[in-house]
């Protein structure tokens, strides 16, 4: 007897603006719409890169570069490029253009619904004439997911996006990683009887002062690890020379920053906010699945982090870096409650990892009930 041939329909989704390193949680949204009982979506994305293109499983179509400035012959060979797709997928400011294309000319040319994914937690950068050109490049766009409410509510009155075409989703967190060898990162080896604290350099700078000087309250294992530059790594250590607290630093010119090998510490700091419009920041999504508390400035980052860690979480008053820092004392010493943020920062990931928002939302725009069975 035959062996019987299993045929899947397929559903091709076409990715625009995708970048998966500044925006882990559009990688981790492909992941979680890839494989198993999912194996029957194709995801193209035309600018992933070889190694991209091979961890996602990409296919990588011609398509015309995603231009800020694109005029209107250039926006209509976008469109053009969208045919054939039964969905298109436009990934924060640099998925733009592709959305201006698909309203300008979806009607005409009978194009797939297009879904864009909002990157910002807060504010907008630009003005009026910024304002009008997303009104403009939504104006037909199916569905605009917002990551939070507040960003919701800032879309709905700046961009006249509301009803069914706004809905909120939090980005997709990745799933638990390998833990990292102790020498991950090059140059460093992270001994047993140490703990590591882990910050961008750039984040600490201009104002250091309050956090170097607490350096000296932590016990005697604490290591702050700040990544960076050569110019801002270098400063950072002659500040630390300064304290005489030179002893509990160590710094690598890796600019990936420690959010990729988030395993490797026992606390993270974000001392800097996000400026307006800005896309999320990536520690969260890299720091929750690998279980590892933050301590963050800017309050918005709240809404994606679990409410176990929002003690931790300073707004941009006056003296929040020295409140910080204080988090960052109290913390050191309290190892029954870094372990208990750890679990939070760990189950959220893992409850937001499915994508079951995102997938529901698929399944209405498509009719396909195999994404939300």
């Amino acid at each position: 007897m035959a062996k019987k041939i299993t045929v899947y329909r397929k559903l091709r989704i076409l990715h625009l603006g995708l970048d998966p390193v500044a925006a882990p949680w559009s990688g981790d949204l492909i992941r979680a719409l890839s494989g198993g009982r999912f194996q029957f979506i194709e995801h193209h994305a035309p600018a992933a890169s070889d190694d991209i293109a091979s961890r996602l499983q990409l296919y990588r179509p011609d398509f015309p570069l995603l231009d800020q400035g694109a005029g209107p012959g250039k926006l209509n060979r976008m469109a053009r490029k969208m045919r054939g797709y039964d969905m298109i997928m436009t990934h924060g400011e640099a998925g733009f253009p592709a959305a201006m294309a698909h309203s300008l000319f979806s009607e005409a040319l009978k194009l797939p619904p297009l879904i864009h994914h909002h990157h910002a937690l807060q504010g907008f950068a630009g003005g009026a004439v910024k304002r009008f050109k997303r009104r403009l490049g939504f104006a037909r766009t199916q569905v605009v997911i917002a990551p939070t409410p507040a960003a919701a509510n800032e879309i709905a009155k700046n961009w006249d996006v509301g009803g069914k075409r706004l809905r909120i989703a939090l980005p997709v967190f990745g799933r638990a990683p390998k833990s990292p060898r102790p020498d991950a990162i090059p140059g460093l080896m992270k001994r047993r009887d140490e703990a590591w604290i882990g910050v961008r350099a750039a984040d600490l700078l201009p104002d250091a002062d309050p956090i170097l000087r607490r350096l000296r309250d932590l016990g005697d294992e604490w290591r702050l690890v700040a990544f960076g530059s050569k110019e801002d790594t270098v400063q950072i250590a002659s500040l630390c020379a300064k304290m005489e607290v030179a002893d509990r630093l160590l710094t690598s010119q890796r600019l990936a920053g420690p959010e990729d090998r988030a395993g490797l510490f026992d606390m993270l700091l974000s001392p800097a906010s996000s400026p307006k419009g800005a896309e999320m920041p990536r520690m969260p999504f890299l720091a929750a699945p690998a279980g590892v508390p933050m301590i963050a400035a800017g309050s918005e980052i709240a809404a994606i982090l679990p409410p176990e860690q929002h003690d931790y979480v300073f707004g941009n008053a006056s003296g929040h870096l020295g409140a910080m820092a204080e988090a960052m004392v109290v913390l050191a010493r309290d190892e029954v409650q870094r372990k208990r943020l750890a679990r939070s920062m760990a189950d959220f990931a893992a409850r937001h990892s499915d994508a079951a928002d995102h997938r529901a939302l698929l399944a209405e725009m498509t009719g396909d009930d195999r994404l939300y069975p």
